[in-house]
């Protein structure tokens, strides 16, 4: 951006800077034949410095707004010290011995290479297509051959700085997938910051499972207070307790299926807890209701009647 740019904005004042700076020249002789003392020198050489001055200034202008633009461009408006701190690390000579055996070094030298054949090919191409206008030379004036100089240094400027900028776009490409792969983090790197964030999942399935063992001790527990088992009745076991004034409907003490119905049945027989088969209000139970619930509106006939049969055999008639 900086050739290509500057080389544009050359080509549209570089006849005016040339204009001034040959009226600086020509008042600087022109004051020759003045006294020459400190006061004319100094005043010579100011005035020639500010008119200088004022003629590139636009130049570095133009090529400092290009510089923190492209910046911003780039990677947003980051500013930061931290680059103009003193680094020992940088005049380290090892350290930067380490640096030029690394892969972005050496992609880094590959870039350079390339725009060093390019620039090359440019310039032999440039040259070898201009060998006639060139040899014409000799017979031309210095006007003639100063505007030829200038129009074909402009025209290998742009070239150099569209194909430049080009390059500079892939590169700008590049650099960002680096910059995301650099960041991205190794497997290993993720399982450790899940380990730190959500701990170590052996410990944590360790914990699930001491939990569970728990839950289901519990519920073992409450088998042997529950009024009546319903079974399948060997797949599924479902405990249910009801205390008349107390609960607004029979509740699901315990359930489970497989080795843990076999343990609930074993313990309501332990218990002298009354198991009766209902395969149809077992596996109705088991998928609709979760242990601690409430059974819903549509299992209380069917539920009342069984707790009332169970009151029977047990010889104590309660009101359901």
């Amino acid at each position: 951006m900086a050739i290509l740019f500057s080389t544009i904005f050359l080509s549209f004042t570089i006849t005016r800077v040339f204009n001034e700076l040959f009226k600086v020249y020509v008042s600087s002789v022109r004051n020759i034949n003045f006294d020459l003392n400190t006061s004319t020198a100094y005043g010579i050489l100011s005035s020639s410095i500010f008119k200088w001055m004022g003629l590139v200034a636009p130049i570095f202008a133009m090529l400092l707004a290009i510089s923190v633009g492209g910046s911003v461009l780039q990677s947003g408006f980051n500013w930061s010290m931290e680059s103009m701190k003193f680094n020992p690390g940088v005049i380290n000579p090892v350290k930067g011995i380490k640096n030029m055996f690394t892969k972005r070094s050496a992609v880094e030298l590959l870039k350079s290479i390339l725009k060093m054949v390019l620039l090359g090919y440019i310039v032999y191409n440039l040259i070898v297509n201009e060998l006639p206008a060139i040899s014409a030379l000799a017979d031309q004036d210095i006007r003639s051959i100063i505007v030829y100089l200038g129009s074909t240094s402009f025209r290998l400027a742009l070239k150099v700085g569209v194909i430049f900028l080009f390059m500079a776009g892939l590169d700008y490409l590049f650099q960002k997938y680096q910059h995301k792969k650099d960041l991205m983090m190794t497997q290993q790197e993720v399982k450790e910051e899940s380990k730190e964030r959500e701990g170590n999942p052996l410990v944590k399935s360790r914990i699930r499972s001491i939990q569970r063992e728990m839950a289901r001790r519990r519920m073992i527990e409450d088998v042997k207070t529950a009024d009546v088992v319903v079974t399948n009745p060997t797949h599924f076991a479902i405990a249910l307790s009801y205390t008349p004034g107390k609960m607004p409907a029979p509740r699901v003490a315990a359930k489970g299926a497989g080795f843990v119905a076999a343990k609930i049945k074993e313990v309501a027989f332990r218990f002298r807890v009354p198991i009766i088969e209902n395969k149809p209000l077992a596996q109705g139970l088991f998928y609709a209701v979760n242990i601690g619930d409430y059974i819903p509106e549509k299992f209380y006939l069917i539920v009342a009647e069984l707790l009332a049969e169970v009151y029977r055999r047990k010889g104590r008639i309660r009101s359901t």
